[in-house]
């Protein structure tokens, strides 16, 4: 088995709309992965000292403090976006010790998953990875938009 650097990730749709969501950070990347997130599931918490304008449109709930390990208590997935690399590398590992998949924005050695570029249209959910590199998902996301665009002018 390659080491999780080089490995392939398998593409994986999952139902999310019952599942416990925890999203630790305010800032840009945790607008971007929360404001996709609220599309498929409705249980999503956020906890940050901060929040950008924005989260306040979303259906989510905001919690405004510094994050707590127990925050992970009935979490079922987790998103760590602060700007602390060293607490998302202990959130990753509290993460890991209590069995629950997390995404690290800032660190892909120590993602589970890649949050892939989502496309989304008449009910087809098209997710798509880079191997973690988020320009040239939303380069192809950005591509094949345009060509869904043209398929419905026609």
């Amino acid at each position: 088995m390659e080491s999780k650097e080089n490995c392939l990730y398998f593409p994986m749709f999952i139902n999310l709309q019952d599942k416990e969501i925890l999203v630790v950070g305010g800032g840009k990347v945790a607008l971007r992965k929360t404001g996709t997130l609220v599309r498929f599931c409705e249980k999503i918490r956020v906890v940050a000292p901060a929040f950008l304008q924005g989260f306040e449109q979303l259906q989510v709930t905001c919690i405004c403090r510094k994050f707590r390990m127990e925050d992970l208590n009935e979490t079922d997935l987790a998103i760590i976006a602060t700007d602390d690399a060293q607490l998302n590398e202990k959130i990753a590992a509290r993460c890991r010790e209590q069995g629950i998949i997390c995404n690290v924005a800032s660190d892909r050695k120590l993602c589970d998953f890649y949050f892939p570029a989502v496309l989304e249209q008449d009910g087809v959910v098209i997710g798509i990875g880079s191997s973690g590199n988020p320009a040239k998902s939303r380069a192809v996301r950005e591509q094949l938009e345009a060509q869904l665009k043209k398929h419905e002018e026609v």
